[in-house]
């Protein structure tokens, strides 16, 4: 039976030159090398288009002088530079491959024990470990599903600036009105931020009375519903407030320019969500997706965009592969962990929104639900489990139903589907 490695090595035709890439901004390295690990030549060209065109006419000379049959690349996928290499060798129709950075430096840490290293060091390593059938199957994405990668990218980083603000401006408010908080849980509620760009000095609210300062607020406020008694509670407690005084003035500038700035956060976000919504509806796998109770359309979307097209898939084990969420097997001395841990060896965002939408399932799916209480309820010589590990097996369950879903082209009947996925 043929293994992994195998199936890849059958990628390398005979008589193929090897060339490696070690990709920067300004400079790629590149080395040329045959199938005998002899290296051939080694150059660096310029990150732009006259210096890919240079590559590939030096590569088709040296081509020649060797005798070969063909030309793969081995780029190494560090960073995001190796991005636009690949695109022009997918137009030109060039075979290529991308090898894991970590795998890389291993790789040459371990053949190099005084630690070694240079560009064509890691050049010569990529086509190394090329010829060894160590690399990764990675297809780029085209139309649609590029362009919803993009928009969950954008999305995410938009969330994740997000969260940056409001803990920034708790770490304000705590030396400012330590009592805020205690009033308004959430920082960047609509209430809470109105009070924040009307008026946030303790004393300067103590100052005023119940009245003045509901209306100071009312008229910085947007959005619904002013939570008035809230504002009281705040009031209450100004003039008690242990909150510093010194440099009161510049915290409380800095925190309406957070507020400002978590204004126009929130109006982004909801912005590259419809576009990430409107994006998703023309995906096929969407109505496919959507058709299992507990997922929301933004989770599908994101879910789709962080896999992309299931063609590119063989099975359902490589979904599970690409999220790292399979369980791995940690034995030493033969001694081994009680609990099978995840190996975390895949893509974290795609493990973090799986592991989101698994607990959505588990709280409004019913068969989901029932499923997992089988799961921690069975017998002990049967090993059941525990909570955290049934939401890991949910993840990988919910994978394979999407899997079975998208390739048999039918929607989620729990009767059947759940079956298939089990």
């Amino acid at each position: 039976m043929q293994n992994n490695i195998g199936r890849k090595l059958g990628q390398l035709r005979p008589g193929d030159l090897l060339v490696g890439v070690d990709p920067h901004k300004h400079k790629h390295a590149i080395i040329s090398m045959d199938q005998k690990a002899v290296v051939r030549t080694r150059f660096k060209i310029s990150n732009d288009r006259q210096g890919f065109e240079h590559l590939l006419m030096r590569v088709e000379q040296e081509t020649e002088k060797a005798g070969a049959s063909g030309i793969i690349f081995a780029i190494e996928a560090g960073s995001h530079y190796w991005r636009n290499l690949a695109y022009y060798l997918a137009e030109k129709n060039v075979r290529f491959r991308l090898i894991n950075p970590f795998t890389l430096k291993r790789q040459r840490e371990g053949e190099d024990l005084n630690r070694r290293k240079n560009d064509y060091r890691d050049a010569i390593m990529a086509a190394e470990l090329l010829r060894m059938g160590k690399f990764t199957e990675t297809r780029l994405l085209e139309g649609d599903y590029a362009e919803l990668r993009a928009l969950d990218r954008c999305y995410q980083r938009l969330k994740h600036e997000q969260a940056r603000a409001i803990n920034l401006l708790r770490g304000l408010l705590d030396g400012l009105f330590p009592e805020f908080c205690q009033v308004f849980k959430s920082p960047s509620g609509q209430s809470a931020m109105s009070v924040l760009s009307a008026i946030m000095v303790p004393g300067a609210i103590a100052s005023l009375s119940p009245q003045e300062f509901i209306c100071m607020v009312r008229s910085h406020h947007q959005g619904g519903r002013l939570a008035v008694g809230k504002l009281a509670a705040l009031h209450r407690l100004a003039s008690v407030s242990v909150g510093v005084k010194a440099g009161a003035g510049g915290v409380s500038g800095e925190i309406r320019l957070l507020v400002e700035r978590l204004r126009i956060l929130a109006t982004q976000i909801k912005q590259a969500e419809r576009e990430l919504l409107e994006l998703v509806g023309k995906l096929p796998e969407a109505s496919y997706a959507l058709s299992i109770k507990g997922l929301g359309k933004l989770t599908v979307a994101r879910l789709i965009a962080r896999i992309g097209p299931v063609g590119d898939y063989g099975n359902a084990k490589d979904l599970i592969k690409l999220a790292g969420s399979n369980p791995t097997q940690s034995e030493s001395a033969g001694k081994s962990r009680s609990h099978t841990p995840m190996s975390k060896k895949g893509r974290s965002d795609l493990r973090g929104l799986l592991w989101l939408a698994a607990m959505s399932l588990l709280r409004h799916n019913e068969e989901f639900r029932n499923w997992a209480k089988g799961m921690e309820n069975r017998a002990a010589q049967a090993n059941p489990l525990h909570r955290r590990e049934v939401v890991g097996a949910a993840m990988n369950r919910l994978l394979r139903l999407y899997f079975a879903l998208v390739t048999k082209g039918q929607m989620y009947r729990p009767a059947t589907t759940l079956a298939v996925a089990a």
